[in-house]
């Protein structure tokens, strides 16, 4: 499995998120992720990655997204 695959299953496991755990929701980081990506495509994202340009979220992908990524754990019982 690709490394970039890997980070993704059980994330809903590893809250709280961010490097300083700032956030405890999936749909608190995905809401953050489309703030940023705003920013970015408006040339206002002090350092952002490139690839933030091309995230382009509306508010109502946010549960959508924050369950898919919750499919993705795995099942332990």
């Amino acid at each position: 499995m690709p490394a970039s695959n890997a980070r993704l299953r059980d994330l809903s496991h590893s809250a709280p998120y961010l490097h300083n755990g700032a956030l405890d929701a999936l749909e608190d980081v995905v809401r953050l992720y489309s703030a940023n990506a705003a920013l970015a495509r408006a040339g206002s994202l002090r350092n952002g990655a490139a690839e933030m340009k091309r995230i382009a979220l509306v508010d109502s992908d946010t549960a959508a997204l924050s369950a898919f990524l919750r499919a993705l754990n795995e099942d332990y019982e």
